[in-house]
Protein backbone atom coordinates (compact mmCIF):
# COMPACT_ATOMS: atom_id res chain seq x y z
CA UNK A 1 0.00 0.00 0.00
CA UNK A 2 2.75 2.59 1.11
CA UNK A 3 4.50 1.90 -2.58
CA UNK A 4 1.27 2.24 -4.49
CA UNK A 5 0.93 5.43 -2.75
CA UNK A 6 4.50 6.79 -3.50
CA UNK A 7 3.54 6.13 -7.11
CA UNK A 8 0.82 7.57 -7.54
CA UNK A 9 2.72 10.80 -5.89
CA UNK A 10 5.71 10.82 -8.04
CA UNK A 11 3.17 10.32 -11.31
CA UNK A 12 1.13 12.89 -10.25
CA UNK A 13 4.50 14.92 -10.03
CA UNK A 14 5.67 13.91 -13.11
CA UNK A 15 2.62 15.27 -14.74
CA UNK A 16 2.28 18.36 -12.40
CA UNK A 17 4.56 20.17 -15.21
CA UNK A 18 2.34 19.19 -18.05
CA UNK A 19 -0.76 21.18 -15.93
CA UNK A 20 -2.03 24.66 -16.72
CA UNK A 21 -2.53 27.32 -13.40
CA UNK A 22 -6.16 26.77 -13.47
CA UNK A 23 -5.73 22.81 -12.25
CA UNK A 24 -3.18 23.88 -9.19
CA UNK A 25 -6.11 23.71 -6.65
CA UNK A 26 -7.53 20.38 -7.84
CA UNK A 27 -3.83 18.71 -8.06
CA UNK A 28 -3.33 20.41 -4.36
CA UNK A 29 -6.41 18.51 -3.64
CA UNK A 30 -5.46 15.38 -4.50
CA UNK A 31 -2.12 15.44 -2.86
CA UNK A 32 -3.99 16.28 -0.03
CA UNK A 33 -6.30 13.57 0.60
CA UNK A 34 -2.80 11.25 -0.39
CA UNK A 35 -1.35 12.12 2.36
CA UNK A 36 -4.11 11.41 5.02
CA UNK A 37 -4.24 8.10 3.60
CA UNK A 38 -1.38 7.96 4.78
CA UNK A 39 -1.73 9.52 7.72
CA UNK A 40 -4.36 7.01 8.95
CA UNK A 41 -2.41 3.91 7.92
CA UNK A 42 0.74 5.50 9.79
CA UNK A 43 2.78 5.67 6.76
CA UNK A 44 5.95 7.39 6.72
CA UNK A 45 7.08 9.88 3.31
CA UNK A 46 7.75 12.78 2.17
CA UNK A 47 6.26 14.50 -0.47
CA UNK A 48 8.95 16.52 -2.64
CA UNK A 49 8.77 19.99 -3.79
CA UNK A 50 7.49 20.85 -7.05
CA UNK A 51 9.41 20.02 -9.90
CA UNK A 52 11.90 23.39 -10.84
CA UNK A 53 10.31 23.01 -14.40
CA UNK A 54 6.63 23.54 -13.39
CA UNK A 55 7.67 26.50 -10.59
CA UNK A 56 9.71 28.24 -13.49
CA UNK A 57 7.10 27.92 -15.86
CA UNK A 58 4.73 29.06 -12.96
CA UNK A 59 6.21 32.14 -12.10
CA UNK A 60 7.24 33.49 -15.75
CA UNK A 61 2.84 33.53 -16.20
CA UNK A 62 3.10 35.75 -13.28
CA UNK A 63 4.58 38.55 -15.59
CA UNK A 64 3.92 40.13 -19.23
CA UNK A 65 7.18 40.46 -21.30
CA UNK A 66 6.92 43.45 -23.23
CA UNK A 67 9.86 44.35 -25.74
CA UNK A 68 9.70 48.05 -26.05
CA UNK A 69 8.95 49.05 -29.36
CA UNK A 70 7.26 52.40 -28.70
CA UNK A 71 9.56 55.30 -28.27
CA UNK A 72 9.42 58.93 -27.10
CA UNK A 73 8.66 59.82 -30.77
CA UNK A 74 5.04 58.10 -30.12
CA UNK A 75 4.09 60.24 -26.77
CA UNK A 76 2.94 63.58 -26.59
CA UNK A 77 4.05 65.05 -23.18
CA UNK A 78 2.80 68.07 -21.42
CA UNK A 79 6.26 70.33 -20.68
CA UNK A 80 6.09 69.42 -17.13
CA UNK A 81 5.98 65.82 -17.65
CA UNK A 82 8.66 65.85 -20.28
CA UNK A 83 11.01 67.61 -17.74
CA UNK A 84 10.23 64.78 -15.30
CA UNK A 85 10.68 61.90 -17.62
CA UNK A 86 14.37 63.18 -18.91
CA UNK A 87 15.85 63.57 -15.05
CA UNK A 88 15.12 59.82 -14.46
CA UNK A 89 16.56 59.61 -17.87
CA UNK A 90 19.83 61.66 -16.63
CA UNK A 91 19.51 60.11 -13.44
CA UNK A 92 19.73 56.03 -14.67
CA UNK A 93 22.42 57.11 -17.51
CA UNK A 94 24.16 59.49 -14.65
CA UNK A 95 24.32 57.99 -11.80
CA UNK A 96 28.29 57.96 -10.95
CA UNK A 97 28.43 61.84 -11.47
CA UNK A 98 25.61 61.88 -9.08
CA UNK A 99 27.27 59.97 -6.38
CA UNK A 100 30.78 61.38 -6.84
CA UNK A 101 29.96 65.07 -8.00
CA UNK A 102 26.81 65.88 -6.20
CA UNK A 103 28.00 63.69 -2.91
CA UNK A 104 24.70 61.50 -2.59
CA UNK A 105 26.76 58.28 -2.18
CA UNK A 106 25.63 58.45 1.81
CA UNK A 107 21.63 58.89 0.60
CA UNK A 108 21.86 56.94 -2.15
CA UNK A 109 24.21 53.95 -3.10
CA UNK A 110 22.57 52.46 -5.57
CA UNK A 111 20.89 53.15 -9.08
CA UNK A 112 17.47 51.93 -7.68
CA UNK A 113 14.61 54.41 -8.87
CA UNK A 114 10.78 53.87 -7.57
CA UNK A 115 7.81 55.95 -9.50
CA UNK A 116 4.35 56.12 -9.24
CA UNK A 117 2.55 56.77 -12.52
CA UNK A 118 -0.74 57.92 -11.13
CA UNK A 119 -3.59 59.48 -13.61
CA UNK A 120 -6.66 58.68 -14.99
CA UNK A 121 -6.88 55.72 -17.72
CA UNK A 122 -6.30 55.95 -21.23
CA UNK A 123 -3.68 59.14 -20.35
CA UNK A 124 -0.27 57.29 -21.13
CA UNK A 125 1.14 55.55 -18.23
CA UNK A 126 2.04 52.24 -19.80
CA UNK A 127 2.89 53.71 -22.83
CA UNK A 128 5.52 55.74 -21.17
CA UNK A 129 6.93 53.19 -19.70
CA UNK A 130 7.62 51.00 -22.42
CA UNK A 131 9.30 54.18 -24.77
CA UNK A 132 11.40 54.76 -21.31
CA UNK A 133 12.51 51.12 -21.29
CA UNK A 134 13.00 51.26 -24.70
CA UNK A 135 15.44 54.43 -24.05
CA UNK A 136 17.03 53.22 -21.46
CA UNK A 137 17.57 49.96 -23.23
CA UNK A 138 15.61 47.58 -20.68
CA UNK A 139 12.95 44.80 -20.91
CA UNK A 140 9.61 46.16 -19.42
CA UNK A 141 8.09 43.74 -17.19
CA UNK A 142 4.45 44.02 -16.66
CA UNK A 143 2.88 42.47 -13.50
CA UNK A 144 -0.76 42.62 -12.63
CA UNK A 145 -2.03 42.12 -9.15
CA UNK A 146 -4.88 39.76 -10.32
CA UNK A 147 -2.08 37.60 -11.48
CA UNK A 148 0.07 37.83 -8.19
CA UNK A 149 -3.01 37.01 -6.07
CA UNK A 150 -3.41 33.37 -4.98
CA UNK A 151 -5.80 31.49 -3.01
CA UNK A 152 -3.10 29.44 -0.92
CA UNK A 153 -1.91 31.68 2.19
CA UNK A 154 1.31 32.89 1.63
CA UNK A 155 1.49 32.14 -1.89
CA UNK A 156 1.41 36.06 -3.35
CA UNK A 157 4.22 36.60 -0.80
CA UNK A 158 5.86 34.15 -2.74
CA UNK A 159 4.98 35.17 -6.14
CA UNK A 160 6.34 39.08 -5.53
CA UNK A 161 9.33 37.51 -4.14
CA UNK A 162 9.81 36.14 -7.57
CA UNK A 163 8.74 38.53 -10.10
CA UNK A 164 11.36 40.47 -8.05
CA UNK A 165 13.80 38.10 -8.85
CA UNK A 166 13.14 37.18 -12.43
CA UNK A 167 13.56 41.22 -13.06
CA UNK A 168 16.50 41.84 -10.89
CA UNK A 169 17.91 38.56 -13.02
CA UNK A 170 17.06 40.13 -16.32
CA UNK A 171 18.06 44.03 -15.61
CA UNK A 172 14.20 45.04 -16.44
CA UNK A 173 11.74 47.65 -15.40
CA UNK A 174 9.32 46.42 -13.22
CA UNK A 175 5.85 48.39 -14.06
CA UNK A 176 3.30 47.26 -11.40
CA UNK A 177 -0.24 47.92 -12.96
CA UNK A 178 -3.21 48.25 -10.57
CA UNK A 179 -0.82 49.28 -8.26
CA UNK A 180 -3.31 50.49 -5.50
CA UNK A 181 -4.46 47.20 -5.15
CA UNK A 182 -1.50 46.18 -3.50
CA UNK A 183 -0.04 49.17 -2.18
CA UNK A 184 -3.11 50.77 -0.42
CA UNK A 185 -3.67 51.44 3.51
CA UNK A 186 -2.70 48.55 5.94
CA UNK A 187 -6.64 47.39 7.19
CA UNK A 188 -6.96 46.18 10.94
CA UNK A 189 -7.06 42.43 11.07
CA UNK A 190 -10.08 40.89 11.67
CA UNK A 191 -9.71 37.75 9.72
CA UNK A 192 -7.24 35.46 7.63
CA UNK A 193 -7.54 37.34 4.52
CA UNK A 194 -6.84 41.15 6.34
CA UNK A 195 -3.80 39.33 7.85
CA UNK A 196 -2.91 37.94 4.77
CA UNK A 197 -3.62 41.01 2.54
CA UNK A 198 -1.07 42.98 5.41
CA UNK A 199 1.71 40.27 5.22
CA UNK A 200 1.46 40.65 1.01
CA UNK A 201 2.18 44.69 1.23
CA UNK A 202 4.78 44.16 4.06
CA UNK A 203 6.63 41.52 1.28
CA UNK A 204 6.28 44.34 -1.17
CA UNK A 205 8.04 46.58 0.64
CA UNK A 206 10.99 44.45 1.49
CA UNK A 207 11.43 43.88 -1.93
CA UNK A 208 11.16 47.22 -2.91
CA UNK A 209 13.76 48.11 -0.55
CA UNK A 210 16.14 45.94 -1.88
CA UNK A 211 15.46 46.50 -5.49
CA UNK A 212 18.34 48.19 -7.29
CA UNK A 213 16.74 48.75 -10.69
CA UNK A 214 13.40 50.98 -11.69
CA UNK A 215 10.24 49.84 -10.64
CA UNK A 216 6.92 51.74 -11.56
CA UNK A 217 3.41 51.89 -10.10
CA UNK A 218 0.79 52.86 -12.42
CA UNK A 219 -2.64 53.88 -10.37
CA UNK A 220 -5.50 55.46 -11.30
CA UNK A 221 -6.28 56.13 -7.51
CA UNK A 222 -3.09 57.48 -6.23
CA UNK A 223 -4.98 58.54 -2.30
CA UNK A 224 -5.30 54.63 -1.50
CA UNK A 225 -1.60 54.26 -1.24
CA UNK A 226 -0.30 53.09 1.80
CA UNK A 227 1.91 55.84 3.59
CA UNK A 228 4.78 53.76 3.97
CA UNK A 229 4.84 53.26 0.23
CA UNK A 230 4.53 56.82 -0.54
CA UNK A 231 7.47 57.58 1.22
CA UNK A 232 9.22 55.04 -0.19
CA UNK A 233 8.71 56.33 -3.92
CA UNK A 234 11.13 58.18 -5.47
CA UNK A 235 8.96 60.19 -8.09
CA UNK A 236 5.40 60.97 -7.84
CA UNK A 237 4.15 61.51 -11.82
CA UNK A 238 0.60 63.05 -12.57
CA UNK A 239 -0.83 62.38 -15.80
CA UNK A 240 -3.33 64.42 -16.97
CA UNK A 241 -6.26 64.69 -19.76
CA UNK A 242 -4.14 66.25 -22.51
CA UNK A 243 -5.39 69.83 -23.34
CA UNK A 244 -6.32 70.92 -26.47
CA UNK A 245 -3.49 71.55 -27.98
CA UNK A 246 -2.18 68.17 -26.87
CA UNK A 247 -5.18 66.63 -28.14
CA UNK A 248 -4.28 68.05 -31.63
CA UNK A 249 -1.29 66.65 -31.65
CA UNK A 250 -2.11 63.22 -30.35
CA UNK A 251 -4.79 62.71 -32.89
CA UNK A 252 -2.31 63.96 -35.74
CA UNK A 253 0.32 61.57 -34.67
CA UNK A 254 -1.92 58.84 -34.15
CA UNK A 255 -3.69 59.41 -37.60
CA UNK A 256 -0.50 59.44 -39.16
CA UNK A 257 -0.99 56.88 -42.16
CA UNK A 258 -4.78 57.37 -42.66
CA UNK A 259 -5.97 58.16 -46.02
CA UNK A 260 -7.76 61.65 -44.99
CA UNK A 261 -9.61 64.35 -46.26
CA UNK A 262 -8.92 67.48 -46.85
CA UNK A 263 -11.43 68.98 -44.92
CA UNK A 264 -10.31 67.29 -41.81
CA UNK A 265 -9.27 69.63 -38.87
CA UNK A 266 -8.35 68.25 -35.62
CA UNK A 267 -7.79 71.36 -34.20
CA UNK A 268 -12.12 71.35 -34.20
CA UNK A 269 -12.15 67.85 -32.76
CA UNK A 270 -9.40 68.43 -30.18
CA UNK A 271 -11.54 71.93 -29.14
CA UNK A 272 -15.03 69.46 -29.03
CA UNK A 273 -13.67 66.75 -27.44
CA UNK A 274 -12.27 66.19 -23.85
CA UNK A 275 -10.47 63.02 -24.41
CA UNK A 276 -7.46 61.47 -23.22
CA UNK A 277 -5.01 59.97 -25.43
CA UNK A 278 -6.73 55.91 -25.17
CA UNK A 279 -10.09 57.68 -25.58
CA UNK A 280 -8.19 59.36 -29.07
CA UNK A 281 -7.05 56.16 -30.07
CA UNK A 282 -10.62 54.37 -30.03
CA UNK A 283 -12.26 57.37 -31.65
CA UNK A 284 -9.44 57.64 -34.65
CA UNK A 285 -10.69 53.35 -35.30
CA UNK A 286 -13.87 54.09 -34.77
CA UNK A 287 -13.74 56.42 -37.21
CA UNK A 288 -11.65 54.50 -39.80
CA UNK A 289 -14.58 51.78 -39.55
CA UNK A 290 -17.66 53.96 -40.28
CA UNK A 291 -15.33 55.41 -43.76
CA UNK A 292 -14.71 51.85 -44.92
CA UNK A 293 -18.55 50.93 -44.03
CA UNK A 294 -19.70 54.28 -45.75
CA UNK A 295 -17.66 52.61 -48.57
CA UNK A 296 -15.47 55.87 -48.87
CA UNK A 297 -12.15 56.12 -49.39
CA UNK A 298 -10.73 58.51 -47.37
CA UNK A 299 -11.87 59.57 -43.76
CA UNK A 300 -13.90 62.60 -43.29
CA UNK A 301 -14.29 65.33 -40.57
CA UNK A 302 -17.93 63.78 -40.65
CA UNK A 303 -16.53 60.45 -39.77
CA UNK A 304 -14.27 61.76 -36.97
CA UNK A 305 -17.32 63.54 -35.38
CA UNK A 306 -19.35 60.10 -35.53
CA UNK A 307 -17.02 58.22 -34.17
CA UNK A 308 -16.02 61.09 -31.36
CA UNK A 309 -19.79 60.77 -30.79
CA UNK A 310 -19.62 57.06 -29.99
CA UNK A 311 -16.96 57.36 -27.51
CA UNK A 312 -17.98 60.34 -25.96
CA UNK A 313 -21.74 58.13 -25.23
CA UNK A 314 -19.76 55.41 -24.08
CA UNK A 315 -17.87 57.29 -21.50
CA UNK A 316 -21.49 59.00 -20.17
CA UNK A 317 -22.41 55.34 -20.00
CA UNK A 318 -19.63 54.51 -17.62
CA UNK A 319 -20.06 57.53 -15.48
CA UNK A 320 -23.96 57.48 -15.16
CA UNK A 321 -25.34 57.68 -11.87
CA UNK A 322 -25.18 54.02 -10.55
CA UNK A 323 -27.93 54.96 -7.85
CA UNK A 324 -30.35 55.15 -10.75
CA UNK A 325 -29.69 51.08 -11.02
CA UNK A 326 -32.72 50.70 -12.65
CA UNK A 327 -32.71 52.63 -15.46
CA UNK A 328 -28.93 51.24 -16.60
CA UNK A 329 -28.06 49.68 -19.93
CA UNK A 330 -25.01 47.86 -20.21
CA UNK A 331 -23.39 46.65 -22.63
CA UNK A 332 -22.86 43.08 -23.39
Amino acid sequence: MVKDVKKEISSLKKELSLLKRNFRDKYGKILNELQEIGYKHNYEFVIEEEPTTYLDNYYERLIEKVKPNKTFKDVIFSNELRKQIDMIIYQVQNHDLLLSKFGLKKLQESNAISLNFSGPPGTGKTLTAEALAYELKKKLYIVRYSNLVDSYIGETGKNIVKVFEIARKDDAILFFDEADAIASTRTQIFSSSDSETNLTRNVLLKELEKFKGIVIFATNLAGNFDKAFERRINLHIIFKVPDIKEREQIFKLLSHGLPLSKDIDFYDIATRYEFSGGHIRNAIINAARIAIASKKDKVTQEDFIGACNLVKEGKALIIQDTNDKGNLNYLG
